[in-house]
């Protein structure tokens, strides 16, 4: 953890190297990234959260036990389907665990938590896959004059900030099918956050 004496301000990240992949599809590469074909990848790049989630953090464990990286992501997709990780309502948690678990990497799933149980897990140096809503914008009124609910999209929380002991945000990779909205170690504000978090994640961690 890395302190700011003058303002007693913490940043805490977990130790992994945990890259940051997209949702999108490089269409421009031969093999489509796994994919069986370019409709199959269209279909997938905006249902692909879950995956590219996992794929990052399965990743960062294999680069640091020097292992080779996980299947491609379309690959990777097909699996966590022939899994029964994937329903109408996107992505089982429970199945992602299960397919982290091919690569002995371990995993629990949690519901209706805290920001606190989050950034507990954080603590014990394993990063999360939480549910927010796409781009932090729970809450908010959309373009029909709705509340924006929370959940409905899988992001990698790898970090957080404190000042005074107080949590001020997340740091977080972000994957999107929209270029504008992959972010990657990007901090988002605390109430940002909990206005957008469903209350379930997943944490991950190796022996």
């Amino acid at each position: 953890m890395e302190i700011d004496e003058q303002k007693q301000k913490e940043i805490l990240k977990v130790s992994y190297p945990i890259p940051f992949y997209s949702q999108r599809v490089d269409f421009n590469e031969d093999d489509l990234q796994g994919f069986k074909s370019k409709q199959e990848a269209e279909h997938w790049q905006v249902r692909g959260c879950g995956i590219a989630s996992l794929k990052m953090i399965i990743d960062g464990f294999q680069k640091q036990r020097g292992l080779k990286l996980s299947d491609p992501y379309g690959e990777l997709i097909y699996k966590g389907v022939e899994k029964g990780a994937y329903c109408d309502r996107g992505w089982i948690h429970k199945g992602l665990v299960e397919l982290a678990m091919e690569y002995k990497i371990h995993g629990q799933t949690f519901r209706q938590c805290s920001v606190s149980d989050v950034f507990n897990e954080l603590e014990k140096n394993r990063p999360c896959i939480t549910s927010v809503t796409v781009g932090f914008n729970g809450g908010k009124i959309n373009s029909e004059g709705e509340v924006i609910p929370a959940g409905g999209h899988l992001i990698v929380v790898i970090g957080a900030v404190r000042e005074n002991g107080v949590l001020q945000g997340f740091i977080v990779n972000h994957p999107s099918s929209s270029i504008e909205l992959n972010w990657e170690n990007h901090f988002v504000d605390i109430e940002d956050f909990k206005r957008s978090f469903s209350g379930a994640f997943m944490s991950f961690w190796i022996s």
